[in-house]
């Protein structure tokens, strides 16, 4: 009876795997920002000040997070005795055969484990968070701790039963246990409607996550350069080693997307190129200067934490983190250069009192240029300055000691692109409603 079993668990298992994506594949992947309805995170009570003020504390959490992972030289968020608070964007898949189940998860390039909480879970029990139930998949599987997979991962160790198990404790006394684990993810392509199995992706399964203060979707889709992030296990095998996003925040999050794998259809627009160098799992670029053309220049030390580059692209940090001495430098040459008032504020270093259209309008963008031949990227006054206020804008760069970050407000409205091949980090000049009608 066992074998007749199964025999039609696999034959019934194998039905389902016959829409595999081809080779040369695209998944086109809705985005969803944290404050946007339909984000299983939203709180309605919030306002726009709350948001933005819980905006600045996600930033400088984030910013402490990366500089001690960065000193201690891991790319492993899980593996430290820290986190950060919350993400920023989401996207929603769906895990198991052949009645799939739907997650969120939250987006993260600055990570490489793919995670989820499963049915059974001791967790920080959350109404936003939705439990994985492995025992109703098919295509489950718990990877063995002499396996590859668990070889290569650092946290991996043998249970009583041979299977790869990992365990961590944070600062705070929470801590995380689960499975190393593989099951087929699918995907729902935004332009078309249509589904994407793959199967065998790696993730962990938690059956322990007792965080005491993070509020998340219940799943990490990780997207760093590393093993086992998603673009790690998908290319080369399924799509080419590239990537891109496009974060819609001005018309409530509908018009974000990312990019798995690299289209055939070209998007035009003015470009940027610069050398894209990884380390410790973060996206680093170098950055030269911040300038506004026959005004100012202000030129940026090589000097910095990571081993290349001297800022992290980042999609998980919502304000752009520069070094404080740069930052009093930008304060003082736009406190000269625009001619309205001033405000404090406490929070952020440079305010404006802007109370009508015309006085918005003398808020300047700003050129930084990167290294390389067409490193040169202008950030709007729209992405640059945002309302505290009814009549109050602020620059939504803060000043930090630690690793500088390139902030997700500053690559607002614009397809950010990550070359795994050419090691290039391409912006392009594009509004996300119009990839939709390119």
């Amino acid at each position: 009876m066992v074998a007749i079993s199964t025999f039609f668990r696999l034959l019934l298992l194998i039905s389902f795997v016959q829409a595999l994506v081809p080779q040369d594949t695209i998944f086109d992947v809705e985005l969803v920002h944290r404050d946007s309805p339909k984000s299983p995170l939203f709180n309605s009570s919030m306002t726009p000040f709350d948001r933005l003020q819980a905006a600045v504390v996600r930033s400088v959490n984030r910013a402490s997070y990366l500089d001690n992972r960065i000193d201690m030289k891991t790319s492993i968020n899980i593996e430290l005795g820290l986190r950060y608070d919350d993400g920023e964007f989401l996207m929603r898949f769906r895990m198991g055969t052949p009645n799939s189940q739907s997650m969120w998860g939250i987006v993260d390039t600055g990570s490489d484990l793919n995670w989820v909480n499963c049915v059974g879970c001791q967790c920080f029990k959350k109404k936003t968070t939705t439990l994985f139930n492995p025992n109703a998949s098919l295509s489950y599987k718990k990877l063995s701790c002499f396996s590859d997979e668990c070889r290569s991962f650092r946290l991996g160790h043998c249970n009583d039963d041979q299977i790869c198990q990992y365990h961590a404790t944070y600062g705070d006394g929470s801590n995380i246990d689960g499975i190393f684990s593989s099951e087929t993810f699918s995907f729902t392509s935004l332009g078309t409607n249509q589904n994407t199995f793959i199967p065998n992706m790696v993730f962990g399964c938690n059956f322990r996550s007792l965080h005491i203060q993070i509020d998340d979707p219940g799943s990490f889709i990780g997207l760093g350069p590393g093993s086992p992030s998603l673009i790690h296990q998908l290319a080369p095998k399924y799509i080419s080693k590239y990537f891109s996003y496009c974060l819609d925040m001005l018309r409530g999050g509908d018009a974000s997307r990312l990019f798995l794998g690299r289209g055939k259809q070209t998007v035009t627009g003015k470009t940027t190129v610069t050398p894209l160098m990884t380390q410790d799992g973060f996206y680093a670029v170098q950055l030269n200067t911040i300038s506004i053309p026959d005004e100012f220049d202000i030129l940026l030390t090589r000097r910095s934490k990571l081993g290349a580059g001297n800022i992290i692209f980042d999609s998980g940090t919502v304000m752009t983190m520069l070094n404080t001495q740069v930052v009093d430098q930008l304060v003082r040459a736009l406190t000269d250069y625009i001619s309205l008032p001033t405000v404090k504020t406490g929070e952020y270093k440079l305010c404006f009192n802007v109370s009508s259209t015309e006085q918005e309008e003398q808020l300047p963008g700003l050129w930084f240029s990167f290294a390389g031949t067409l490193g040169n990227f202008r950030v709007s006054p729209d992405n640059l300055f945002r309302w505290y206020s009814d009549q109050v804008k602020c620059m939504v760069i803060l000043g930090t000691s630690g690793t500088q970050i390139f902030g997700n407000i500053m690559q607002q409205d614009v397809l950010v692109g990550h070359d795994l091949d050419k090691m290039e980090l391409t912006i392009i000049d594009k509004r996300c409603i119009d990839l939709y009608n390119p």
